[in-house]
């Protein structure tokens, strides 16, 4: 498989097809285009973000949304170029819209703390559009979601989420080692390490994008303030530095060497400034938090699990919270 020239295109028609399908469900009101595809950034590999606004029975007509993000994904499957189609607890009510299109930072403060869809959500339709450009509620609400993103109040919470984040896996992360559960000791301090890069990204003013080009995306982001060092830091205790990828290449199974050779095809497609050995750390590090969460059946030796310098990375870990904390 190749990245194709039609790509493009063929985003713009998925795109459409989603919401004309999802929009004449019944409790559909509208419709946001979110992630990269709605901020008008999209790269091959671009999944297709959608967050539903119902007007009705919420659970009804969700039932009826992902049978329909089902069958349009088997579909696009089966057509020869599959499509990932991301929509789902990431919704809204019509009533939930206009209460916060007219709400102040406080109310996103206290909404984001208490429900993670807002914490999600407002990531996700950041920059995003309204399906329908005639739909003005739903067009209010993500102008608003966009506004809030980055207030000051909004980013305040946002690092203290992640900063309590980080110091909860590091304390799983220790309790695991101390039960020689080492591979869950290892995940864990991963996770403490990417909620750490989440808290670092909130006070740059910054946001992470597309999964398989996340950590190289931090790391230009570091570079442009003098913070390479910390990058690199935080990288090698999630498991994630470009150096150890060639390693991790070899070990991998076929469907992930497939995956690093699409993704690279499709950064050069739009003309990224990669290497090869960054482009196979981003998909690496990607599906070793998926393969861990969702499917540890496929876990290996690629995963580089159990850390072998364990208990030297937690002693990091400790004083990279200390400095940041």
């Amino acid at each position: 498989m190749s990245v194709s020239p039609r790509w493009r295109e063929l985003h713009r028609d998925r795109v459409d097809e989603a919401v004309r399908r999802l929009s004449a469900i019944p409790g559909v009101h509208g419709l946001i285009v979110g992630g990269s595809v709605g901020r008008g950034e999209p790269w091959p590999m671009s999944d297709i973000d959608v967050l539903p606004l119902y007007d009705g029975d919420p659970e009804q007509t969700a039932a009826r949304v992902e049978r329909e993000q089902a069958e349009l994904v088997d579909w696009w499957a089966a057509s020869g170029r599959a499509q990932t189609l991301d929509l789902g607890w990431l919704a809204f009510t019509v009533a939930e819209a206009r209460e916060a299109a007219s709400a102040d930072a406080a109310w996103a403060v206290e909404r984001l703390r208490r429900d993670r869809r807002w914490f999600h959500g407002m990531d996700k339709a950041y920059r995003g559009r309204p399906a329908d450009p005639g739909d003005l509620l739903t067009g209010r609400f993500v102008a608003w979601l966009t506004e809030m993103r980055f207030h000051p109040a909004v980013v305040g919470a946002r690092i203290g989420w992640w900063s309590r984040s980080a110091a909860d896996a590091r304390d799983r992360a220790r309790r695991e080692r101390a039960a020689r559960r080492l591979d869950a000791a290892t995940y864990e301090l991963r996770e403490a390490a990417r909620a750490l890069r989440l808290a670092v990204l909130e006070r740059w003013g910054e946001r992470l994008g597309s999964m398989g080009r996340e950590w190289t995306r931090f790391e230009r982001m570091a570079a442009a303030r003098g913070e390479e060092a910390l990058a690199e830091r935080i990288a090698r205790l999630a498991g994630a530095h470009a150096g150890d990828a060639a390693k991790r290449e070899r070990l991998a199974p076929p469907w992930l060497r497939e995956r690093i050779d699409l993704c690279w095809e499709a950064r050069q497609a739009v003309g990224e400034e990669v290497t090869y050995e960054q482009n196979a750390r981003d998909q690496l590090a990607a599906f070793d938090v998926h393969v861990a969460r969702h499917r540890p059946d496929l876990a290996g030796p690629w995963t580089g699990s159990p850390d072998p310098a364990l208990d030297e990375q937690l002693r990091r870990l400790d004083v990279l919270l200390a400095e940041h904390s």
